[in-house]
């Protein structure tokens, strides 16, 4: 039996995971410059983490449009409890970051400790247990890999 497939492909390749790597990168460089403007009180460190969220704000967006059009595409991805697990995790990083940005903004960076520093500790937390979910999909149930591609490279 075929794997369920990634239903936003380009020339094959699930767009998804291409693009989840910009966000996680960016919410963990966040984490790390409010561990650096918690130790050194140094303003770069705030700004960096700013533009970091921002800009890591809209690429979970994009990667987010790309995982629910696979997961709408494909009812046998959604049927495993490892795909609801994903989705809702990636959300509420979503969200989580959406409020740590919103908290930023009014606020300034003396509202970054603590509330800041432990809104992206909860963020990266949860990327932690997501891509944990999201390799389960691909590794345990073979979510978006071409059964058929491994078939004809065996020939």
């Amino acid at each position: 039996m075929d794997s369920p497939r990634s239903t936003a492909r380009i020339a094959g390749h699930p767009v998804h995971p291409m693009t989840v790597m910009f966000p996680i990168v960016l919410f963990i460089l966040v984490w790390v410059a409010d561990l650096m403007f918690w130790h050194r009180h140094d303003l770069i460190w705030a700004t960096l983490g700013m533009l970091g969220l921002g800009l890591g704000i809209v690429l979970a967006l994009l990667a987010a449009v790309f995982g629910l059009i696979d997961y709408f595409g494909d009812a046998r991805i959604r049927a495993i409890p490892a795909a609801n697990h994903h989705l809702a995790a990636n959300l509420i990083v979503v969200a989580v970051q959406i409020a740590n940005f919103i908290w930023r903004m009014n606020g300034g960076p003396g509202f970054l400790l603590p509330t800041g520093l432990i809104l992206s500790t909860i963020a990266v937390l949860l990327l932690a247990y997501s891509g944990w979910k999201g390799g389960t999909l691909v590794y345990r149930h073979g979510v978006g890999v071409d059964s058929g591609a491994e078939r004809s490279q065996r020939r």
